[in-house]
């Protein structure tokens, strides 16, 4: 993933004055955002995953029972040190269901067990090793409990570049980050300190000093 750019000088460099402004509105616009998303959920809204496909309900914090993941609908990043996976994108599906329909879920995750069986995968040389059990592995039930990716969480660039892969995706795709939960205090001191660092850039901040005053001339004779 890549950091987002910032403003530059002519020579390159950051202006202080401007990364300042730019770190303030990030924890504002952040701490707002995780502040108002534990405040309206208090606790994980609990369904089937298919019912969840069905209602679309309006919540950030969900808790999804009866949900397997298909890893052949998957894809993965890596570590900019080496060619290691570092994180994954499962598609989430319903129990049993094998329509092949696009997927609406993806779960964003770390998780080592299903990063172990992606390397499995990719290290198939031909689809006679793809035994019954590793099969059955590769379409693993479990409950799936996290954040739905929204405002400043949501990435606009990896949605593009995971619409662009060969996934089967819906076009209104979301994606769940593993394990995610709301944190009130976290989002609290956020929002206070990029508010308090906005206040006093503001306050720092002087206007140039006025231009001096031409001298008075005497006047002519």
């Amino acid at each position: 993933m890549k950091f987002p750019t910032f403003p530059t000088s002519r020579r390159g460099f950051i202006s202080l004055g401007c990364l300042g402004f730019i770190v303030a509105i990030a924890l504002i616009w952040g701490g707002g955002q995780g502040l108002y998303t534990a405040l309206k959920n208090r606790e994980p809204l609990k369904m089937t995953f298919k019912e969840y496909e069905e209602k679309r309900p309006d919540a950030e914090w969900v808790s999804l029972s009866e949900a397997q993941l298909n890893l052949l609908n998957s894809a993965y990043t890596t570590s900019r040190l080496n060619d290691e996976i570092k994180e994954l994108y499962i598609s989430v599906e319903a129990v049993g269901d094998r329509s092949e329909k696009p997927a609406l879920v993806l779960l964003e995750t770390k998780d080592p067990g299903l990063i172990a069986q992606m390397n499995t995968l990719g290290a198939m040389k031909s689809p006679d090793d793809l035994t019954p059990d590793l099969l059955s592995a590769l379409f693993p039930t479990r409950q799936i409990t996290g954040l739905v990716q929204y405002g400043i969480d949501a990435d606009s660039k990896t949605r593009e570049k995971l619409a662009k892969l060969d996934l089967s995706l819906a076009p209104d795709f979301i994606i769940i980050t593993d394990g995610g939960e709301p944190n009130l205090v976290v989002s609290a001191v956020m929002l206070v300190a990029g508010l308090l660092l906005l206040f006093f850039m503001l306050r720092g901040k002087k206007e140039p000093p006025a231009a001096p005053k031409p001298p008075d001339l005497p006047a002519m004779q």
